[in-house]
């Protein structure tokens, strides 16, 4: 699923959300991992709700290599 971000100036650009599983400390948990396209940096999240994808923005804040400031702007996932 492509879903767009928004730099800090407003700019648009698209981030891939993939639903994963992660490891959990009881087995699989449901997951989403928020690509950014710009770049290729990637976070996975635990959860895959729309609260999940908003926080995979915030962690790609963090740790995209070209130090973009991400909104989330989609729908959480079905």
């Amino acid at each position: 699923m492509t879903l767009w971000a928004a730099y800090g100036d407003g700019m648009r650009i698209p981030v891939e959300v993939e639903e994963i599983d992660l490891e959990g400390d009881f087995g699989p948990v449901p997951s989403v991992k928020v690509t950014c396209s710009e770049c290729g940096e990637s976070v996975e999240v635990y959860g895959t709700s729309g609260r999940s994808i908003r926080r995979g923005c915030i962690m790609l804040r963090e740790a995209c290599n070209e130090k973009n400031y991400y909104v989330y702007e989609g729908d959480e996932l079905d």
